[in-house]
């Protein structure tokens, strides 16, 4: 790997739409056939260029043999890249046994399975997965400040279920932490629009406009190239905002 990625395939320009990539990680496997991590490499310029099928042909493989290792990286990319809740479901019960509390992209297991069910309708499964997510940040070694994601989604949960009160209260911690957030404003500009409240409802239609133009996002790693489930556009602020009649 040292000989062949390290010191080859990543210091190419451009180096994962290199076609000397795709060379680099077929000279891994032919010395080393049962290396895990050789799939999933070569798997990422496919994944990148919204090829799934020969990505998740490769990550499958790679997750057959390391599935510590590459079975949780499988799940988030059914639950974020292909948007396939189910099986997003079935790798994360998988990951859950064989990682107990473990994580993958900054979120742990419960964050994704969380998504998944708030996606598929099932809001009292999405908020019971939420609820541990949040309390895990909460307490523990390594507790902090929750992520914003976090509390946005499980907002959203709140929201599926007519729990308004509750969705502005998780909306509203999520803001203290990132008052810029587009989405978490303009969710809950939807929800005082629902109580007919519109001076607040124009209130946050604004800031999440103002923030999106500023280039503040829900700041996950792999924004560039996909949306995450509920993320907004500004076509939707402005038609809102239009709604209301500016």
């Amino acid at each position: 790997m040292t000989r062949y990625v390290d010191s080859g395939a990543a210091k190419l320009p451009y180096y994962y739409n290199n076609p000397l990539w795709d060379k680099y990680l077929d000279s891994v496997l032919a010395i080393c056939p049962q290396l895990a991590s050789a799939y999933q490499l070569k798997a990422v310029p496919a994944l990148k260029n919204g090829d799934y099928a020969k990505a998740y042909e490769l990550d499958e493989q790679a997750a057959k043999l390391d599935s510590q290792q590459f079975v949780p990286y499988l799940g988030f990319l059914k639950c974020i890249f292909t948007k396939d809740y189910n099986g997003a479901i079935k790798d994360f019960d998988i990951a859950n046994r064989i990682i107990p509390g473990g994580a993958e992209m900054d979120h742990d297991f419960y964050f994704y399975l969380g998504i998944c069910y708030l996606e598929l309708g099932n809001f009292r499964e999405a908020g019971r997965n939420f609820e541990i997510d949040i309390s895990s940040q909460r307490s523990g070694k390594s507790a902090g400040e929750v992520h914003f994601n976090s509390l946005l989604y499980m907002g959203l949960t709140q929201i599926g279920e007519d729990r308004s009160d509750s969705a502005i209260n998780y909306l509203k911690e999520c803001l203290h932490i990132y008052k810029e957030l587009p989405e978490a404003n303009y969710y809950l500009a939807l929800i005082y629009k629902n109580k007919k409240e519109y001076d607040s409802t124009r209130k946050y239609l604004e800031i999440a406009k103002q923030s999106f133009l500023d280039g503040y996002t829900m700041n996950e790693d792999n924004l560039y190239y996909v949306n995450y489930p509920r993320q907004i556009t500004l076509y939707e602020i402005d038609e809102q905002l239009d709604l209301l009649g500016r």
